[in-house]
């Protein structure tokens, strides 16, 4: 693993793992004259020796390009002859199988955008620019480029103005860009994501689409040329990198993008370090890809199970016995399935179970709100959950004590925090101890203090929730200085 940015400063330090000791990283002391701080410069592997090139520094442009001899640990900046690409960073470098060359596309040098090819033949090192057939891609930057035997599969990427969702093919073999039909439901346009090849289908994981950063898992079926969306159930392996030992948790890796991927053996994608919006990242994730396919019949039985249990909500034919009045409207539902879904239901129908029918009139909360609520004791999800509803579901999760439905609704409103609606969820945040959010519109009000202290809505805050604000804008000077 070579250089990045920690946050502060471009790095040039290189590490290394093991694959049989996956946590026990070691900074190599290295020879030669090796490359100058970066970050979202391009690397690949040919036999022993890395190939990096260009980047960042954190001040300018770079168009350089260094070999790292991996058995020597010796730099080596090699002289190439032909016309050099020019500086740029977010781009790739990618090697066929096979073939003596490196393929550059795409990437960005702080004023243009970039869709050429350029080739390094590494057999008489000098770069060629071909002449490519077919429609070339739009130019972009932080896109991904996966070889897959002798062609090259181009996804996402930013275009300067929109995030990107094509797919374009590069033939090697005649010098032609195509542009494939492919089925299915295609990840949103993101950037930033990785993509990895492993037996006919190139998995992609994160990225971010201009609100979020992604912790989703998108397939794409190379066999069936189809886009297939994988809920990843558990990471195998995951841990800080400063862990000894491996371990298991329920979820896929916290959402990133600007992270690395590898594949380990045939069948195991790493995956390390990246920017979650908030911070900047060091832990890492192995996820067992051949335990997808095994999971596919479950995946789908749970899928149509979770289809069943949503058609029993609010349908009065289904034997519901408990009728919610929500806003004057009738909700129908069953105790058993929320009594075992939700402690607070459980006790609320305990001295109840003797009715044949209930009806519970339920103030202050909406229907739309509650609703989902219900949606999402019967399935554990909710689809396209919509912003304006959300605060509402906030506090109804907080009053029923649904940790994972808070954090559903958590994250929806901190991806749309801005200066109008900041000082509002900050105190509705304090209102449901939703601490995620608290501290991110609280972030925001202390970033852009100067606009939002200005609002009526910072100027109706409580004493308690200022005197917050003062403190930790104090903490924000402090720091800063």
């Amino acid at each position: 693993m070579f250089g990045g940015w920690n946050g502060k400063k471009a790095l040039n330090d290189l590490y290394v793992t093991a694959l049989n000791d996956l946590y026990n990283w070691r900074k190599l002391v290295l020879t030669g004259n090796g490359p100058q701080p970066r970050n979202n410069h391009s690397i690949a592997m040919v036999g022993v020796k890395l190939f990096i090139h260009g980047g960042h520094d954190g001040k300018q442009w770079l168009a350089d390009l260094y070999t790292l001899n991996t058995d020597t640990g010796r730099w080596d900046l090699p002289t190439i002859s032909g016309t050099h690409p020019s500086s740029r960073a977010c781009h790739t470098l990618t090697r066929v199988v096979g073939e003596d060359k490196l393929y550059m596309f795409g990437g960005y040098d702080g004023a243009k955008l970039f869709n050429d090819v350029d080739i390094l033949d590494l057999r008489s090192m000098s770069w060629i620019q071909p002449n490519i057939a077919g429609t070339k891609p739009k130019a972009r930057n932080a896109h991904t480029m996966t070889s897959v035997g002798t062609t090259l599969f181009l996804f996402g990427g930013h275009s300067g103005n929109t995030h990107l969702q094509d797919v374009h093919i590069l033939d090697t073999t005649i010098m032609q860009w195509d542009s494939p039909n492919i089925g299915g439901t295609p990840p949103p346009g993101i950037r930033g994501h990785t993509s990895t090849i492993v037996s006919n289908k190139i998995y992609i994981f994160g990225g971010y689409d201009g609100r979020r950063r992604s912790n989703s898992l998108h397939i794409l079926n190379l066999e069936l040329s189809q886009w297939e969306h994988v809920h990843v159930q558990k990471k195998l392996g995951s841990g800080g990198s400063s862990s000894s030992s491996s371990s298991s948790s329920s979820s896929a890796p916290p959402g990133r993008q600007r992270h690395t991927a590898c594949l380990v053996g045939s069948q195991k994608l790493l995956i390390y370090g990246g920017f979650d919006g908030l911070k900047w990242r060091e832990d890492m994730h192995l996820l067992d890809v051949g335990k997808l396919d095994e999971g596919a019949i479950t995946s789908n039985a749970t899928s149509n199970l979770l289809m069943n249990m949503k058609r029993l909500l609010n349908n009065s034919e289904s034997f519901s016995d408990v009728t919610f009045i929500v806003e004057g409207r009738p909700l129908y539902a069953h105790r058993n399935i929320l009594s075992v879904q939700c402690d607070h239901f459980h006790a609320m129908f305990g001295v109840r179970e003797r009715e044949e029918k209930v009806e519970i009139i339920i103030p202050n909360s909406s229907y739309a709100a509650f609703h989902l609520m219900l949606e999402f004791l019967y399935t554990g999800s909710i689809v396209d959950l919509d912003v304006g509803v959300s605060i509402d579901l906030l506090g109804l999760a907080d009053q029923y004590t649904l940790q994972a439905l808070k954090g559903l609704a958590e994250n929806v409103l901190i991806n749309h925090v801005d200066s109008v609606n900041c000082c509002w969820l900050f105190r509705c945040a304090n209102r449901f101890e939703s601490h995620n959010l608290k501290e991110i519109s609280q972030g925001h009000i202390i970033k852009h203090f100067d606009t939002v202290s200005l609002t009526d809505s910072f100027a109706n805050l409580e004493p308690t929730l200022l005197l917050d604000i003062t403190r930790e804008r104090c903490k924000y000077f402090k720091y800063s200085s």
